[in-house]
């Protein structure tokens, strides 16, 4: 079955918050940026944390 297309030149106003909350719905769950993810990744499991020990009086 075909999908039919319709071409419309109507223009829709839409709050800002109205578009936000549509894009945050259609990228919901995605990874945008996955290099800069598994380089983040790398980074901190290079990473060495100290907690200071407190001293108890």
């Amino acid at each position: 079955m075909k999908k039919e297309e319709t071409n419309s030149n109507e223009m829709v106003k839409v709050s800002e918050s109205g578009l936000l909350s549509l894009v945050v719905s259609k990228l919901k769950g995605r990874v945008l940026f996955p290099q800069k993810i598994e380089d983040a990744k790398k980074y901190l499991q290079t990473l060495k944390v100290e907690i200071p020990k407190t001293s108890t009086q």
